[in-house]
């Protein structure tokens, strides 16, 4: 069994930050192709990690972080959703959907945060070579911004 106790990691605070951002996702969530605020939080979010580039408007309102390594090598993709679905939220928990009609009912609030706590990763301890980038895609549901 390979020793992964070098790996880095997010410490229990930034964990826990982390879990109170998806949250707030899930309170506010945009249906395709209206993910503009969505789309602003995760490009602050993701800025505060130094990508070597940040590029938003993506086929709507894409966001992608890149983070170069310290070598030439190969590239990496990690992709999420931006965007939730146009179902209403029945369940209860304290961060339910404010926006009748739409939720985060698929998890993409969650992947978000996975981006997101993979980017705080890289923003510390860059790749050995090669690049990562971190792709949040918009209008995923509907599949328009392969369109645009």
């Amino acid at each position: 069994m390979p020793d992964h106790s070098d790996m880095p990691r997010l410490d229990a605070a930034a964990l826990a930050d982390l879990v109170s951002w998806r949250r707030e996702l899930h309170r506010h969530p945009e249906v395709s192709g209206h993910e503009a605020a969505t789309a602003a939080r995760v490009a602050a979010r993701i800025e505060a990690a130094r990508p070597d580039a940040l590029l938003a408007g993506l086929g709507g309102h894409g966001v992608a972080a890149v983070f170069e390594g310290t070598a030439p090598g190969p590239a990496l993709m990690l992709r999420c959703e931006l965007d939730a679905l146009p179902i209403q939220e029945t369940g209860a928990p304290e961060w339910r959907s404010t926006v009748p009609g739409m939720g985060h009912l698929c998890g993409h609030d969650g992947h978000m945060a996975i981006l997101a706590g993979m980017a705080e990763i890289l923003g510390r301890h860059r790749p050995g070579r090669g690049r990562v980038v971190l792709l949040f895609q918009p209008s995923e549901e509907d599949g328009q911004a392969r369109r645009r």
